[in-house]
């Protein structure tokens, strides 16, 4: 694969028992499992897009540079499906996606005095270079965020209270990559 695909994923997370919405484990093995497909149809990469705070960027960066699949994520929500996905990757089953198959994080939570647009463009840039290079971004979406043009992704919900003019960044940044770097069609009759 010459260029890269942001594909849209969505992953309903469960509320209630039974609700048909997925655990955070389940939901970790749908990325993984999505993961090797994208893998295997020949991308050299897949990353996931996560609403992160600002410690779990750098640790993610950190970690990926120095060959270190996990960055150790914790947390509630988003988190709790990235700490599953992590684990997973140091299973027998899943190993072989351990740098193939990355967390591509969103600073939806900044330090303080950090600059939240700034960091926010660093990140759409960040993601944009992984698709310039060939890998596939699974755009991550739930049932709050389907069918919502606006906000069609699941980052900056939850523990985030991001600043409007953040927000829009994130979402049309989003947006803009999910149309300069289209999803493959799938070939019918095979």
């Amino acid at each position: 694969m010459s260029t890269g695909a942001f594909i849209n994923f969505p992953l309903n997370y469960q509320v209630t028992l039974n609700d048909g919405g997925l655990t955070p484990d389940e939901q970790a093995v749908e990325i993984l499992t999505k993961g090797r497909e994208l893998l295997t149809a020949g991308f050299p990469g897949v990353a996931i897009i996560y609403s992160a705070n600002e410690g779990q960027t750098r640790d993610l960066m950190k970690a990926y540079s120095a060959g270190i699949y996990t960055g150790n994520v914790g947390g509630a929500n988003q988190a709790e499906v990235m700490a599953a996905m992590e684990t997973r990757l140091g299973e027998p089953a899943w190993q072989d996606l351990q740098m193939k198959l990355r967390i591509a994080p969103i600073t939806t939570i900044p330090d303080q005095p950090s600059n939240a647009f700034h960091i926010v463009k660093t990140d759409i840039a960040r993601i944009r270079g992984q698709l310039e290079h060939g890998w596939a971004i699974l755009g991550w979406q739930n049932q709050e965020t389907v069918g919502q043009p606006d906000h069609p992704y699941a980052i900056g919900h939850g523990k985030a209270n991001l600043a409007p003019d953040v927000d829009k960044a994130i979402q049309d940044g989003l947006k803009a990559l999910a149309k300069a770097y289209p999803a493959p069609v799938p070939a019918v009759g095979r």
